[in-house]
């Protein structure tokens, strides 16, 4: 992750930012590998902090961090707190310091980019226009990432 990274901020290949997007996927949505290795986890975390504290370096940006182009790390940062907030390991002391840096990282990209990375939204509501009238919205861009409900992951025996 480091290489690719350092290549794509020297030399700006773009082949070595989809390798370290791929890498990034691979570990952050390692489940059981959380509470086996949490000493990895914790300094990946603080790892990836520095390298996304140093992504306006690139020329152009790292990537687009809107809510469009940063959607696939919003996405896997949620599924990585999900990880941490749904289960409980062994070595738990050990863990905290992997939910410290999470922390870390989920405070630094709330204030940088506005992303909230908890699960807690609105799908249906009242908004009000400039002009003052209230409309009835409703939001399905939220649905894929809730897994639960008709969403929830089911295994199908054939």
């Amino acid at each position: 992750m480091e290489v690719c990274f350092l290549m794509v901020l020297t030399l700006a290949n773009f082949s070595c930012l989809e390798e370290w997007k791929r890498v990034l996927a691979v570990v952050l949505t390692c489940e059981r590998a959380v509470w086996e290795r949490p000493r990895f986890f914790a300094s990946f975390l603080r790892v990836l902090k520095r390298q996304l504290e140093r992504g306006d370096d690139v020329e152009g940006g790292l990537f687009d961090m809107s809510d469009d182009g940063g959607g696939f790390l919003k996405g896997l940062l949620k599924r990585f707190k999900r990880t941490l907030e749904g289960k409980t390991g062994g070595a738990v002391e050990v863990v905290d310091d992997v939910k410290e840096e999470f922390e870390e990282v989920e405070k630094w990209v709330m204030e940088q980019y506005g992303w909230e990375l908890g699960d807690e939204f609105v799908r249906r509501g009242m908004l009000e226009l400039e002009d003052g009238e209230m409309v009835e919205m409703e939001t399905g861009e939220m649905e894929g990432e809730d897994e639960s409900g008709d969403y929830a992951p089911v295994v199908v025996e054939l």
